[in-house]
Protein backbone atom coordinates (compact mmCIF):
# COMPACT_ATOMS: atom_id res chain seq x y z
CA UNK A 1 0.00 0.00 0.00
CA UNK A 2 1.30 3.45 -0.94
CA UNK A 3 1.47 6.44 1.34
CA UNK A 4 -1.13 9.17 1.17
CA UNK A 5 0.10 12.05 -1.03
CA UNK A 6 0.65 15.22 0.95
CA UNK A 7 -1.65 18.10 0.08
CA UNK A 8 0.52 20.75 -1.62
CA UNK A 9 1.25 23.89 0.35
CA UNK A 10 -0.74 26.81 -1.04
CA UNK A 11 0.75 30.24 -0.39
CA UNK A 12 -2.11 32.78 -0.30
CA UNK A 13 0.33 35.29 -1.83
CA UNK A 14 -1.46 38.28 -0.35
CA UNK A 15 1.06 41.03 0.24
CA UNK A 16 0.62 43.58 2.98
CA UNK A 17 -0.68 46.84 1.56
CA UNK A 18 0.49 49.90 3.44
CA UNK A 19 -1.01 53.25 2.49
CA UNK A 20 0.46 56.63 3.24
CA UNK A 21 -0.95 58.71 6.03
CA UNK A 22 -3.52 61.16 4.74
CA UNK A 23 -2.94 64.72 5.96
CA UNK A 24 -5.47 67.50 5.97
CA UNK A 25 -5.22 69.11 2.55
CA UNK A 26 -5.51 72.60 4.11
CA UNK A 27 -2.58 74.87 3.28
CA UNK A 28 -1.70 78.36 4.37
CA UNK A 29 -1.52 79.48 0.76
CA UNK A 30 -5.25 78.94 0.46
CA UNK A 31 -5.88 82.19 2.32
CA UNK A 32 -4.50 85.68 1.98
CA UNK A 33 -5.00 88.77 4.18
CA UNK A 34 -6.44 91.94 2.66
CA UNK A 35 -5.72 95.25 4.45
CA UNK A 36 -7.26 98.63 3.73
CA UNK A 37 -6.15 101.86 5.47
CA UNK A 38 -7.28 105.51 5.40
CA UNK A 39 -10.87 104.52 4.91
CA UNK A 40 -13.27 107.38 5.67
CA UNK A 41 -16.18 106.82 7.92
CA UNK A 42 -18.72 106.94 5.11
CA UNK A 43 -17.14 103.91 3.40
CA UNK A 44 -16.21 101.98 6.53
CA UNK A 45 -19.75 100.70 7.11
CA UNK A 46 -19.97 99.24 3.62
CA UNK A 47 -16.61 97.44 4.02
CA UNK A 48 -17.65 96.03 7.36
CA UNK A 49 -20.73 94.66 5.62
CA UNK A 50 -18.38 92.96 3.15
CA UNK A 51 -16.59 91.12 5.96
CA UNK A 52 -13.82 93.55 6.80
CA UNK A 53 -12.93 94.14 10.39
CA UNK A 54 -11.66 97.41 11.87
CA UNK A 55 -8.06 97.03 12.88
CA UNK A 56 -7.14 100.65 13.64
CA UNK A 57 -8.85 104.06 14.06
CA UNK A 58 -6.90 107.28 13.36
CA UNK A 59 -8.23 110.66 14.68
CA UNK A 60 -7.41 113.91 12.90
CA UNK A 61 -7.83 116.69 15.48
CA UNK A 62 -6.86 119.39 13.06
CA UNK A 63 -10.41 119.55 11.91
CA UNK A 64 -13.45 120.58 13.76
CA UNK A 65 -15.03 118.35 14.58
CA UNK A 66 -12.31 115.67 14.55
CA UNK A 67 -12.13 113.49 11.48
CA UNK A 68 -11.72 109.72 11.79
CA UNK A 69 -10.15 107.33 9.30
CA UNK A 70 -10.12 103.61 9.61
CA UNK A 71 -7.83 100.70 8.84
CA UNK A 72 -9.66 97.43 8.04
CA UNK A 73 -8.61 93.91 7.14
CA UNK A 74 -10.00 90.48 6.36
CA UNK A 75 -8.84 86.96 5.38
CA UNK A 76 -9.78 85.87 1.88
CA UNK A 77 -9.44 82.54 0.05
CA UNK A 78 -7.35 82.10 -3.09
CA UNK A 79 -9.49 79.74 -5.22
CA UNK A 80 -6.78 78.74 -7.66
CA UNK A 81 -4.54 77.61 -4.77
CA UNK A 82 -7.40 75.57 -3.28
CA UNK A 83 -8.20 74.04 -6.65
CA UNK A 84 -4.59 73.11 -7.31
CA UNK A 85 -4.18 71.54 -3.86
CA UNK A 86 -7.40 69.53 -4.11
CA UNK A 87 -6.57 68.34 -7.62
CA UNK A 88 -3.18 67.11 -6.43
CA UNK A 89 -4.68 65.32 -3.42
CA UNK A 90 -7.41 63.71 -5.50
CA UNK A 91 -4.97 62.59 -8.18
CA UNK A 92 -2.59 61.00 -5.64
CA UNK A 93 -5.47 59.19 -3.90
CA UNK A 94 -6.90 57.95 -7.20
CA UNK A 95 -3.51 56.60 -8.33
CA UNK A 96 -2.94 54.87 -4.97
CA UNK A 97 -6.35 53.20 -5.15
CA UNK A 98 -5.72 52.03 -8.70
CA UNK A 99 -2.29 50.59 -7.81
CA UNK A 100 -3.66 48.75 -4.77
CA UNK A 101 -6.65 47.38 -6.69
CA UNK A 102 -4.45 46.17 -9.53
CA UNK A 103 -1.97 44.57 -7.11
CA UNK A 104 -4.74 42.80 -5.21
CA UNK A 105 -6.44 41.63 -8.40
CA UNK A 106 -3.17 40.26 -9.82
CA UNK A 107 -2.39 38.48 -6.54
CA UNK A 108 -5.84 36.88 -6.46
CA UNK A 109 -5.54 35.69 -10.06
CA UNK A 110 -2.03 34.33 -9.45
CA UNK A 111 -3.08 32.61 -6.22
CA UNK A 112 -6.10 30.98 -7.85
CA UNK A 113 -3.95 29.87 -10.78
CA UNK A 114 -1.39 28.32 -8.43
CA UNK A 115 -4.13 26.63 -6.42
CA UNK A 116 -5.65 25.09 -9.54
CA UNK A 117 -2.22 23.92 -10.69
CA UNK A 118 -1.32 22.43 -7.29
CA UNK A 119 -4.74 20.77 -7.06
CA UNK A 120 -4.26 19.16 -10.46
CA UNK A 121 -0.81 17.98 -9.38
CA UNK A 122 -2.29 16.56 -6.18
CA UNK A 123 -5.10 14.83 -8.06
CA UNK A 124 -2.57 13.38 -10.49
CA UNK A 125 -0.56 12.01 -7.57
CA UNK A 126 -3.76 10.56 -6.13
CA UNK A 127 -4.58 8.85 -9.43
CA UNK A 128 -1.07 7.38 -9.64
CA UNK A 129 -1.27 6.14 -6.08
CA UNK A 130 -4.74 4.69 -6.56
CA UNK A 131 -3.62 2.94 -9.74
CA UNK A 132 -0.59 1.50 -7.94
CA UNK A 133 -2.72 0.32 -5.01
CA UNK A 134 -5.30 -1.14 -7.37
CA UNK A 135 -2.54 -2.98 -9.25
CA UNK A 136 -1.21 -4.45 -6.00
CA UNK A 137 -4.73 -5.32 -4.90
CA UNK A 138 -5.61 -7.05 -8.16
CA UNK A 139 -2.24 -8.84 -8.29
CA UNK A 140 -2.61 -10.09 -4.72
CA UNK A 141 -6.22 -11.03 -5.38
CA UNK A 142 -5.20 -13.10 -8.40
CA UNK A 143 -2.40 -14.71 -6.41
CA UNK A 144 -4.64 -15.59 -3.48
CA UNK A 145 -7.47 -16.82 -5.65
CA UNK A 146 -5.04 -18.95 -7.65
CA UNK A 147 -3.74 -20.30 -4.36
CA UNK A 148 -7.26 -21.09 -3.20
CA UNK A 149 -8.08 -22.86 -6.47
CA UNK A 150 -4.81 -24.79 -6.28
CA UNK A 151 -5.57 -25.79 -2.69
CA UNK A 152 -9.05 -26.95 -3.64
CA UNK A 153 -7.74 -28.89 -6.64
CA UNK A 154 -4.99 -30.39 -4.52
CA UNK A 155 -7.48 -31.38 -1.87
CA UNK A 156 -9.67 -33.02 -4.51
CA UNK A 157 -6.71 -34.86 -6.03
CA UNK A 158 -5.56 -35.97 -2.59
CA UNK A 159 -9.05 -37.14 -1.76
CA UNK A 160 -9.24 -39.16 -4.99
CA UNK A 161 -5.78 -40.65 -4.47
CA UNK A 162 -6.48 -41.44 -0.84
CA UNK A 163 -9.73 -43.09 -1.75
CA UNK A 164 -8.13 -45.21 -4.48
CA UNK A 165 -5.35 -46.28 -2.13
CA UNK A 166 -7.89 -46.93 0.59
CA UNK A 167 -10.04 -49.07 -1.71
CA UNK A 168 -7.04 -51.09 -2.88
CA UNK A 169 -5.81 -51.63 0.67
CA UNK A 170 -9.29 -52.53 1.90
CA UNK A 171 -9.66 -55.10 -0.86
CA UNK A 172 -6.34 -56.61 0.18
CA UNK A 173 -7.52 -56.90 3.78
CA UNK A 174 -10.87 -58.38 2.80
CA UNK A 175 -9.68 -60.85 0.15
CA UNK A 176 -8.59 -63.52 2.68
CA UNK A 177 -11.38 -62.78 5.13
CA UNK A 178 -13.33 -66.06 5.87
CA UNK A 179 -10.71 -68.43 4.45
CA UNK A 180 -10.17 -70.07 7.84
CA UNK A 181 -13.90 -70.40 8.48
CA UNK A 182 -14.37 -71.97 5.03
CA UNK A 183 -11.65 -74.52 5.73
CA UNK A 184 -13.25 -75.34 9.08
CA UNK A 185 -16.63 -75.94 7.45
CA UNK A 186 -15.11 -78.20 4.79
CA UNK A 187 -13.15 -80.10 7.40
CA UNK A 188 -16.21 -80.40 9.69
CA UNK A 189 -18.49 -81.78 7.01
CA UNK A 190 -15.78 -84.09 5.66
CA UNK A 191 -15.30 -85.53 9.15
CA UNK A 192 -19.05 -85.80 9.64
CA UNK A 193 -19.48 -87.62 6.32
CA UNK A 194 -16.66 -90.00 7.17
CA UNK A 195 -18.20 -90.77 10.55
CA UNK A 196 -21.63 -91.37 9.03
CA UNK A 197 -20.24 -93.72 6.40
CA UNK A 198 -18.23 -95.57 9.06
CA UNK A 199 -21.37 -96.03 11.16
CA UNK A 200 -23.24 -97.44 8.16
CA UNK A 201 -20.43 -99.91 7.53
CA UNK A 202 -20.37 -101.00 11.17
CA UNK A 203 -24.12 -101.63 11.04
CA UNK A 204 -23.96 -103.55 7.80
CA UNK A 205 -26.14 -100.97 6.08
CA UNK A 206 -23.55 -99.78 3.65
CA UNK A 207 -25.15 -99.70 0.23
CA UNK A 208 -24.83 -97.37 -2.68
CA UNK A 209 -28.32 -95.84 -2.29
CA UNK A 210 -27.87 -94.93 1.38
CA UNK A 211 -24.32 -93.69 0.88
CA UNK A 212 -25.45 -91.51 -1.99
CA UNK A 213 -28.27 -90.02 0.05
CA UNK A 214 -26.10 -89.31 3.10
CA UNK A 215 -23.35 -87.84 0.93
CA UNK A 216 -25.84 -85.56 -0.87
CA UNK A 217 -27.33 -84.41 2.43
CA UNK A 218 -23.86 -83.73 3.85
CA UNK A 219 -22.90 -81.77 0.74
CA UNK A 220 -26.15 -79.78 0.89
CA UNK A 221 -25.63 -78.88 4.55
CA UNK A 222 -22.05 -77.91 3.85
CA UNK A 223 -23.10 -75.71 0.94
CA UNK A 224 -25.68 -73.98 3.14
CA UNK A 225 -23.03 -73.28 5.78
CA UNK A 226 -20.63 -71.98 3.13
CA UNK A 227 -23.35 -69.75 1.63
CA UNK A 228 -24.22 -68.38 5.07
CA UNK A 229 -20.52 -67.70 5.65
CA UNK A 230 -20.23 -65.94 2.30
CA UNK A 231 -23.29 -63.79 3.06
CA UNK A 232 -21.91 -62.81 6.47
CA UNK A 233 -18.50 -62.03 4.96
CA UNK A 234 -20.10 -59.87 2.28
CA UNK A 235 -22.02 -57.90 4.92
CA UNK A 236 -18.90 -57.46 7.04
CA UNK A 237 -16.87 -56.33 4.01
CA UNK A 238 -19.59 -53.84 3.04
CA UNK A 239 -19.86 -52.52 6.61
CA UNK A 240 -16.09 -52.16 6.88
CA UNK A 241 -15.97 -50.45 3.50
CA UNK A 242 -18.66 -47.95 4.54
CA UNK A 243 -16.91 -47.25 7.84
CA UNK A 244 -13.56 -46.62 6.20
CA UNK A 245 -15.13 -44.46 3.53
CA UNK A 246 -16.98 -42.44 6.18
CA UNK A 247 -13.67 -41.75 7.91
CA UNK A 248 -12.20 -40.68 4.58
CA UNK A 249 -15.13 -38.33 3.99
CA UNK A 250 -14.59 -36.77 7.43
CA UNK A 251 -10.96 -36.20 6.54
CA UNK A 252 -12.00 -34.57 3.28
CA UNK A 253 -14.46 -32.33 5.15
CA UNK A 254 -11.69 -31.27 7.51
CA UNK A 255 -9.50 -30.39 4.53
CA UNK A 256 -12.33 -28.37 3.07
CA UNK A 257 -12.68 -26.53 6.38
CA UNK A 258 -9.00 -25.67 6.23
CA UNK A 259 -9.45 -24.29 2.73
CA UNK A 260 -12.50 -22.32 3.87
CA UNK A 261 -10.51 -20.92 6.79
CA UNK A 262 -7.79 -19.81 4.39
CA UNK A 263 -10.38 -18.20 2.18
CA UNK A 264 -11.84 -16.33 5.16
CA UNK A 265 -8.36 -15.16 6.12
CA UNK A 266 -7.72 -13.88 2.61
CA UNK A 267 -11.11 -12.19 2.53
CA UNK A 268 -10.41 -10.56 5.89
CA UNK A 269 -7.08 -9.31 4.56
CA UNK A 270 -8.75 -7.91 1.47
CA UNK A 271 -11.39 -6.21 3.59
CA UNK A 272 -8.66 -4.73 5.77
CA UNK A 273 -6.91 -3.33 2.70
CA UNK A 274 -10.19 -1.96 1.44
CA UNK A 275 -10.76 -0.37 4.84
CA UNK A 276 -7.32 1.25 4.73
CA UNK A 277 -8.04 2.50 1.24
CA UNK A 278 -11.40 3.92 2.35
CA UNK A 279 -9.74 5.66 5.31
CA UNK A 280 -7.12 7.14 3.00
CA UNK A 281 -9.82 8.41 0.69
CA UNK A 282 -11.66 10.00 3.62
CA UNK A 283 -8.43 11.60 4.81
CA UNK A 284 -7.66 12.98 1.37
CA UNK A 285 -11.21 14.29 0.99
CA UNK A 286 -10.98 15.92 4.41
CA UNK A 287 -7.64 17.52 3.60
CA UNK A 288 -8.84 18.92 0.30
CA UNK A 289 -12.13 20.08 1.76
CA UNK A 290 -10.49 21.88 4.66
CA UNK A 291 -7.81 23.41 2.44
CA UNK A 292 -10.44 24.66 0.02
CA UNK A 293 -12.60 26.06 2.82
CA UNK A 294 -9.67 28.09 4.12
CA UNK A 295 -8.73 29.36 0.70
CA UNK A 296 -12.30 30.20 -0.24
CA UNK A 297 -12.74 32.06 3.02
CA UNK A 298 -9.55 34.00 2.47
CA UNK A 299 -10.30 34.88 -1.12
CA UNK A 300 -13.88 35.82 -0.28
CA UNK A 301 -12.53 38.21 2.34
CA UNK A 302 -10.02 39.64 -0.09
CA UNK A 303 -12.60 40.00 -2.85
CA UNK A 304 -14.94 41.87 -0.52
CA UNK A 305 -12.18 44.33 0.32
CA UNK A 306 -12.43 47.51 -1.71
CA UNK A 307 -10.18 50.51 -2.04
CA UNK A 308 -12.62 53.26 -2.85
CA UNK A 309 -10.84 55.91 -4.84
CA UNK A 310 -11.92 59.53 -5.09
CA UNK A 311 -14.87 60.15 -7.33
CA UNK A 312 -14.14 62.79 -9.95
CA UNK A 313 -17.75 63.93 -9.84
CA UNK A 314 -17.24 64.84 -6.19
CA UNK A 315 -14.23 66.88 -7.16
CA UNK A 316 -16.20 68.63 -9.89
CA UNK A 317 -18.92 69.51 -7.40
CA UNK A 318 -16.33 70.90 -5.02
CA UNK A 319 -14.78 73.01 -7.78
CA UNK A 320 -18.20 74.35 -8.72
CA UNK A 321 -18.94 75.18 -5.11
CA UNK A 322 -15.58 76.80 -4.75
CA UNK A 323 -16.29 78.96 -7.79
CA UNK A 324 -19.67 79.98 -6.43
CA UNK A 325 -18.17 80.93 -3.10
CA UNK A 326 -15.42 82.98 -4.72
CA UNK A 327 -17.82 84.76 -7.00
CA UNK A 328 -19.04 87.01 -4.21
CA UNK A 329 -15.63 88.20 -3.07
CA UNK A 330 -14.84 91.80 -3.63
CA UNK A 331 -11.45 93.36 -3.67
CA UNK A 332 -11.87 96.95 -2.64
Amino acid sequence: MGTVPVVPVQDPEQSIILTNHIDNPWHSVWFTQQNVSGVPEVVMGWLVAQGFEVTYVAEDTSTTPSTYTYSLGKYGMQPWQVLLSLCNSYTIAANDARVFNEARYNEIVEAWTNMISSTETHFSAEVDRQNADLGVYISDLDTYLDGIVTAIDGNRDDLTGDYDAHALLARGFLDDLGTTELARINEHFAATLSQQLSDLTDRGLYSSAVVTDITARNTRDKDEQIQALNDRLAREKLANQHQLYGQQVQLAQYKHQVVAAKMNAYVAKFEAWKGVHADNMKLMAYQLDERNKLLIGLYSFVERREDIGPEWKDMASMIAGLGDAAGGWITP
